[in-house]
C-alpha cells in the first residue's frame, strides 16, 4: 500500500477542519461536565480536602516538623464554612464547579487531538 500524498489544504478546508475539532472538544467538555455533574459529593470533596487535618500537606508539614524540632508546623482541621448570598448561589457554584472539571479531565483530549483518518 502506497502513503498518500499529503494534499494541501484550501482556508475554507482549514476553516472546516477547525470547526470539527472545536465541536469534538465541546462535546467532550460537555460530557464530561455532566459526568462531574452527577459525582457531586466526590468533586466537592476533593476541592475542599485541604480543611481537614489529614490533608497530605499537613502531614508532610507535621512529619517535618518533627524532623527538624520545629514546633507549630502541626494542622488541625481548618473551621471552613460555606455561605450562600444569591438565591441560586448552591446550584450555579455547582454549574461553574462541574465545568472546570469538564475542562480539567478534557484537557488531554483538547492538548492531544489527532486527526485520525
Amino acid at each position: 500500500m502506497k502513503p498518500t500524498q499529503p494534499t494541501e489544504l484550501t482556508f475554507w478546508d482549514h476553516l472546516d477542519e477547525l470547526r470539527k475539532t472545536i465541536i469534538h472538544i465541546a462535546c467532550a467538555v460537555i460530557v464530561l461536565m455532566l459526568l462531574a455533574f452527577c459525582f457531586k459529593e466526590e468533586l466537592f470533596g476533593l476541592i475542599l480536602a485541604p480543611k481537614e487535618g489529614d490533608f497530605c500537606t499537613y502531614r508532610f508539614f507535621a512529619w517535618l516538623g518533627k524532623i527538624l524540632h520545629i514546633a507549630g508546623l502541626e494542622a488541625e482541621a481548618l473551621p471552613v464554612k460555606l455561605i450562600n448570598t444569591q438565591l441560586s448561589g448552591q446550584f450555579l457554584t455547582h454549574m461553574s464547579v462541574s465545568f472546570y472539571a469538564g475542562i480539567l479531565l478534557a484537557s488531554p483530549y483538547i492538548l492531544y487531538q489527532r486527526d485520525i483518518q
